[in-house]
């Protein structure tokens, strides 16, 4: 082999070495490990469904999980997660004979034009704290009408907090006569102002059922409500909705869900002298969301309900959950129980051939890899993939029981790192290179 061909090669032999303990993988830093199994099949790729118990150890982004085989190396992964699909087709119809009846209840028809379907009206009234009631009716002549909704609701709790969304049965009336109740304090009949009408059309994406308990219910006959509070077990899930198993026929009642990870808290009470001394408080409760639950029977006898809260988009559940329902003057609604769903994360990664690959989670620290495979695959959620599943989360026998030392900049930077070493590298094959032609050429002149 040429004087050139071997220094090619240490270079590259240098380089490689630099960019493995650059990269190096140290697996006792990470707290917990789960095995995965992977079921028969010849798919290109894998997708493994994360449980409960990861969320309850990841950081928030998910970015300290990493994959291994069986040898302790990384294999590229995709983090994905499925999203609902709606379409709604808004209407804005002409307001006709607004009026008013012998039970002050105000009225207004609507005239779409011509036949249009529609499952949804939205009706606007004055005031800043109110629940009224509101019947809606359609009709295809102006003439006879048939009711569509007996007693829906419309609320407003403070003038921030509005719920005046009504759900119909799907229906293609040319005609809607929306009435509107005053409540039983007001003087005034109320005044209806702006309505549109909609098509909510939706795809709902796979849920995953948690269960969670219930740990505290009373009746606060102050604010004549019903308060019960529910433990999920696990934190930072990505819960998307609460659904309510009530056991009464008819209702209407506003709902707030609030959240926090647990009851109490330790703050630091300062003292004169050195120790350390603490003093337990109580954690607030957080707003997550508002909304309206309903059962209702409607004319053609067909049953009407909403009894799902549904949380913003994007949020990672709190591990305590507090439903507060508003009684108003009614009794209160039998809650016999309450169910959590979560849209869970999915990992796609290359099916190697290793039957247990090793998911690490748990280290505070860590930064969110990047994998070629982000890159290589347009749309992770339509591969043909076998299916993974994860298997107990236990700790990891590998873990060092000292705090781990902060992340050094090379590791922060591992990309700026690999750029440099390159450059390096190359800069110091051309010296070489150059020295050695020199050398050579003095040997040719002695």
């Amino acid at each position: 082999m040429s004087m050139c061909g071997i220094l090619s090669r240490a270079v590259l032999i240098l380089l490689v070495g630099m960019m493995n303990h650059a990269f190096a993988l140290d697996l006792s830093q990470w707290k917990y490990c789960a095995e995965a199994t992977i079921e028969e099949g010849a798919s290109e790729y894998c997708r493994l469904t994360l449980t409960p118990e990861i969320y309850n150890v990841a950081k928030p982004d998910l970015g300290d999980i990493r994959l291994t085989d069986a040898a302790g190396n990384q294999i590229p992964y995709v983090v994905v997660q499925s999203k609902d699909i709606q379409g709604r087709k808004m209407y804005e119809p002409a307001v006709i004979n607004r009026s008013t009846n012998a039970s002050r209840a105000a009225l207004v028809t609507l005239d779409f034009g011509d036949k249009t379907t529609k499952n949804s009206v939205e009706v606007t009234t004055g005031g800043g704290n109110f629940r009224r009631a509101v019947k809606i009716e359609g009709s295809n002549d102006n003439i006879e009408f048939f009711t569509l909704v007996e007693h829906a609701y419309i609320f407003a709790v403070r003038d921030d907090r509005r719920f005046e969304q009504v759900d119909l049965p799907a229906n293609d009336y040319r005609y809607l006569r929306i009435s509107v109740l005053p409540m039983p304090a007001e003087q005034d009949s109320p005044v209806i102002g702006a309505v549109k009408a909609s098509r909510i059309e939706q795809s709902r994406a796979e849920r995953q059922a948690v269960n969670i308990v219930l740990t505290e219910h009373r009746e606060d006959g102050e604010n004549r409500s019903s308060i019960y509070v529910y433990d999920l077990g696990h934190r930072l899930l990505p819960v998307t909705e609460i659904e309510l198993d009530i056991a009464d026929d008819s209702f209407y009642r506003y709902v707030s869900l609030e959240g926090r990870d647990a009851a109490t808290r330790q703050i630091r009470v300062h003292s004169e002298d050195n120790r350390q001394r603490f003093r337990e408080v109580e954690v607030n409760w957080e707003r997550i969301v508002s909304d309206v639950i309903y059962r209702y029977i409607a004319a053609d006898g067909k049953k009407h309900e909403r009894l799902v809260l549904r949380l913003p988009s994007g949020m990672r559940a709190h591990k305590y959950l507090r439903i507060t329902i508003k009684n108003y003057d009614d009794k209160p609604v039998s809650l016999k129980s309450a169910l959590a769903n979560m849209m869970a994360h999915e990992i796609v990664f290359e099916n190697t051939g290793n039957l247990a690959p090793l998911l690490y989670v748990g280290l505070e620290s860590a930064i969110t890899p990047r994998y070629d495979l982000k890159q290589r695959l347009s749309d992770p959620l339509q591969v043909s993939a076998s299916i993974a599943r994860l298997g107990s989360m236990t700790g990891n026998p590998l873990f060092r029981q000292t705090e781990p030392e902060p992340l050094a900049w090379t590791e922060k930077h591992k990309g700026l790192l690999l750029t440099v070493l390159v450059g390096v590298v190359l800069v110091l094959g051309a010296f070489i290179l150059k020295s050695f032609k020199s050398i050579q050429s003095e040997q040719a002149q002695d």
